[in-house]
């Protein structure tokens, strides 16, 4: 299986007005932050994720979720990607989930090999 390392994450613009809680999962599962149950960003922040994760060699979805205390988490995107077998590093926009959602992430990773 491949190995991929989520670098970081820009937040161009968040969903919310006072900062997203934002946290990612994979197959349906919290994966990042890992001490936390979010990271706190707003409009420029970049986040160091650094986190390494074995997948499938063929679409990848990550998902950016909004943790809220006093309602439903909310499903913010997607960063869907192409994992082969070609190491390098890429940059992906984030696919919104909500059509009129705000919120705008772009996602630095790579492909580390198997």
């Amino acid at each position: 299986m491949p190995k991929i390392r989520l670098n970081k994450i820009h937040c161009t613009l968040p969903d919310e007005i006072d900062k997203d809680e934002m946290y990612l999962k994979y197959k349906g599962k919290k994966v990042w932050p890992e001490e936390a149950m979010y990271h706190r960003v707003d409009t420029g922040d970049v986040a160091e994720v650094n986190l390494i994760l074995e997948v499938e060699e063929e679409w990848v979805d990550v998902e950016l979720w909004d943790f809220d205390y006093l309602s439903r988490n909310d499903f913010l995107g997607t960063f869907r990607f192409k994992v082969d077998d070609r190491p390098g590093k890429y940059t992906n926009s984030m696919k919104l989930v909500e059509e009129n959602s705000t919120a705008s992430y772009l996602l630095e990773w790579e492909i580390l090999g198997k």
